[in-house]
């Protein structure tokens, strides 16, 4: 006995005959994957144009805290700089605001505020910014009278830049910190590294000289 098929079991599901057949079935997943595309698209832009614009101003409020260092106004100085090193930490100009405020604190005397500040300043910055954070904190050590704690910011200096004559001039502090502190196992560690390298013969020169010195001494 046969059966009759009917029309429900003949039906058969759209065939997609080309792209535009395609697309006609498909358009609401296409229009929601050109959405997401677009969204994301335009984020990108507006993170990117937002950090354009952060830069901008980071570099236009550095100038003006440079006009206010120039004047010679050493509180107006200090507040402008402040705001730069805070409100655009992570950038250059940030960077470099931190650094002028450090070292400004440094010329006028104030050590020991100068050392709170580039303390913590020089654990927030990396690279070449780092290594000259960790440098004026070393002078600011040896300005307090604590050579030891200077040479030790100085050979941290020293660690963090790649750049071999400021390596040099941050080691050669740093074993003349070890001498005032009167520490030779430490100076003479520094001196050996000196007269060892070859990027700065002067350097060398003068390290070659401290080691003969200190050879010459009379051991106590």
């Amino acid at each position: 006995m046969t059966h009759p098929i009917t029309e429900s079991t003949t039906r058969e599901e759209p065939k997609v005959e080309g792209f535009m057949d395609w697309f006609h079935i498909n358009s609401r997943w296409v229009g929601i994957g050109a959405v997401v595309a677009l969204a994301a698209v335009g984020g990108t832009w507006y993170a990117m144009r937002a950090k354009a614009i952060k830069l901008e101003n980071a570099d236009r409020q550095l100038l003006v805290a440079k006009q206010s260092v120039a004047s010679g106004n050493v509180p107006l100085a200090e507040s402008d700089l402040q705001k730069v090193a805070d409100r655009y930490a992570g950038t250059t100009a940030g960077a470099e605001a931190g650094l002028m405020l450090g070292q400004l604190r440094l010329q006028q005397g104030n050590y020991q505020g100068a050392a709170d500040y580039l303390k913590g300043l020089a654990a927030k910055l990396d690279g070449p910014s780092a290594a000259a954070a960790k440098g004026l904190l070393g002078d600011a050590y040896s300005q307090l009278g604590k050579p030891v704690e200077a040479a030790a910011q100085y050979e941290a200096a020293a660690a963090a830049t790649e750049m071999p004559n400021e390596k040099t001039f941050y080691l050669t502090r740093a074993g003349n910190a070890y001498m005032a502190a009167s520490k030779p196992a430490d100076a003479r560690r520094i001196w050996e590294a000196l007269a060892k390298q070859d990027e700065n013969p002067s350097a060398a020169a003068e390290a070659k000289v401290r080691l003969g010195a200190m050879t010459a001494q009379p051991a106590s």
